[in-house]
């Protein structure tokens, strides 16, 4: 009896025992707590951002058709159903503060001086932004009613006022805009406009600018920035400037986007600022960047002569249709159906790039055209004139260039074809004919063999076939050697007669053998005439002379 009393107090000592067992595992398995500030953020649902202070909506966002923008009438708005933009990037910086924020202890509710409220589909975010805590880099915010801490740097990124949200440089891509139109208010008939890449100005007929005047122009353009919002609603009026670009071929929406900037007047609260108004809202810029806007116009009204661009070809080629109609494909640097040669293509390049010296367009109409397009598209037409001079077809305005570049413009595009005629293997050369002589290469590299013999050659028993004979494998070798890669000296015009047919057959070590012909001229001192299929042009000398002999 004692016994089995003594064996129920032990089993259930064990249970109590397994019991705490287990209650510790549970505690040790169960999932961590979320620290998110807004746990299952997802920016992608978000429609509306609401900022409220002292109880009253102080900016409202939404989502708009082209991107993010305000729908609450702001204070400096002239009415209550405008609509600016919104910089998009600040947006991206809320989202992932909101994204990323961690807190690290809970507290009570504590005051607030101002609400972010997040409208995310049917869902609603209360987040209060309060003060940080004196000593430290952290913050009280109020997350949905319940008091967290969090670094001070996410109170900074949700805590916006309307300035941190605007596009505060409405005319950043202007150096992608189509066009730029330019008005003053004091004589609005004069309109200035540029149009395309390169840049055009239309002066009764439009011509390409100089690109060091269109470069600063853009810059200064690019670096206007909103640095105050004014006091009360303004209409800025003196200077407008309206860019028109078409969005990217990848774009949802293939429409013009068009931004519109009006600069002038004092900046009400800051008037050594000037006041601008437009399609990116009310604001104040400093006064050196409207001077340095002014300044960039003044130079577009000089003469034509005096900023139009004097590189015939203002961008790098992709193609260039030359005076016979033949067609420089630059990224495979071919020739029609032939390779180019490199180094006589960058020197067109170079020709169509090197500054020419302003000229009158000639009466006369025009002999030739070269066709010049570029890597986006953009493409010129320069006409060529008999008097060395050349234009921009279209323009009022012609260019001289300097002698050495013009003679590299006209060049006929055969002289722009690889030099090298055909690139071989020597080794591969396994027979080389010279008018009726064959010299057939033997098993052993440096063994040739001539048929018919030639005069006085001796015949060694067994060696070779009996209507042949061993040949000068060293003269051969050297012959073969500048036949297997002719380099062409230039291209010959006038006739001659032909003094020798050499043949050339290759035999690969897979495929079929092929054949290389040239008929030869006699020897000049510049060379030696050669015809190849229908060009005529000059091999080196010492290719005649070489032939010459082996041909006895």
């Amino acid at each position: 009896m004692i016994a089995s009393w003594r064996g129920l107090a032990v089993a259930a000592l064990l249970a109590v025992v397994l019991a705490v067992v287990v209650v510790i595992d549970l505690e040790r398995t169960q999932a961590p707590e979320n620290r998110a500030l807004v746990p299952g953020f997802d920016p992608d649902r978000v429609t509306e951002l609401v900022w409220q202070r002292g109880g009253q909506v102080a900016i409202q966002v939404a989502q708009g058709v082209d991107g993010w923008e305000t729908r609450a009438p702001a204070p400096t708005a002239p009415d209550a159903a405008a609509r600016v933009p919104v910089d998009a990037g600040a947006v991206d910086d809320v989202f992932a503060a909101l994204r990323g924020a961690r807190w690290h202890r809970r507290g009570e509710p504590t005051p607030v001086h101002a609400t972010l409220v997040i409208m995310a589909g049917t869902e609603r975010h209360v987040i209060g932004l309060g003060e940080p805590i004196a000593g430290t880099e952290q913050t009280w915010i109020v997350e949905d009613g319940r008091g967290v801490v969090v670094d001070r740097w996410v109170a900074r990124v949700l805590d916006r006022d309307l300035l941190a949200l605007r596009v505060k440089a409405p005319l950043a891509n202007i150096r992608r805009a189509q066009t730029i139109t330019i008005e003053r208010e004091l004589d609005r008939h004069v309109e200035l406009q540029l149009d395309g890449h390169p840049r055009q100005l239309a002066v009764g007929a439009k011509f390409v600018i100089a690109a060091d005047i269109t470069g600063e122009l853009e810059r200064v353009l690019s670096e206007v920035t909103i640095v105050r919002l004014p006091d009360r609603p303004i209409a800025a009026h003196g200077l407008t400037i309206t860019s028109t670009t078409t969005p990217d071929e990848d774009s949802p929406r293939r429409v013009l986007a068009v931004v519109r900037l009006v600069l002038g007047g004092s900046c009400p609260g800051a008037p050594e600022l000037v006041a601008v108004s437009g399609t990116a809202g009310d604001g104040c810029v400093e006064r050196a960047a409207v001077e340095a806007i002014e300044r960039a116009i003044d130079r577009l009204a000089q003469p034509p002569a005096a900023i139009v661009e004097r590189r015939p070809i203002p961008f790098e080629p992709r193609r260039v249709v030359l005076a016979d109609t033949t067609v420089l494909d630059l990224p495979a640097l071919r020739m029609g159906d032939h390779p180019a040669e490199p180094a006589r293509i960058a020197e067109l390049l170079a020709a169509l790039a090197a500054p020419a010296e302003v000229a009158a367009l000639p009466a006369q109409p025009t002999t030739q055209h070269l066709v010049v397009t570029g890597a986006g598209g953009a493409t010129i037409t320069l006409d060529l004139f008999a008097d060395h001079v050349l234009g921009r077809h279209g323009e009022p305005i012609a260019l001289r260039p300097a002698p050495g570049a013009w003679d590299l413009l006209v060049r006929p595009s055969r002289e722009l074809r690889d030099v090298t005629l055909w690139l071989e293997e020597p080794t591969t050369i396994t027979t080389l004919r010279i008018d009726e002589i064959s010299y057939q290469r033997g098993a052993i590299i440096g063994e040739w063999a001539r048929r018919p013999p030639g005069p006085g050659g001796v015949q060694p028993a067994g060696a070779q076939p009996a209507d042949a004979q061993p040949a000068d494998a060293r003269a051969l070798e050297a012959l073969v050697g500048l036949l297997a890669a002719p380099r062409s000296l230039g291209f010959i015009d006038d006739e001659f007669a032909t003094a020798h047919r050499v043949t050339l057959v290759v035999t690969p070590p897979a495929g079929a053998p092929t054949e290389h012909v040239l008929a030869l001229g006699a020897r000049r001192a510049a060379g030696c005439p050669a015809r190849v299929d229908r060009d005529t042009i000059l091999l080196p000398a010492i290719v005649c002379a070489q032939v010459a002999a082996l041909a006895k």
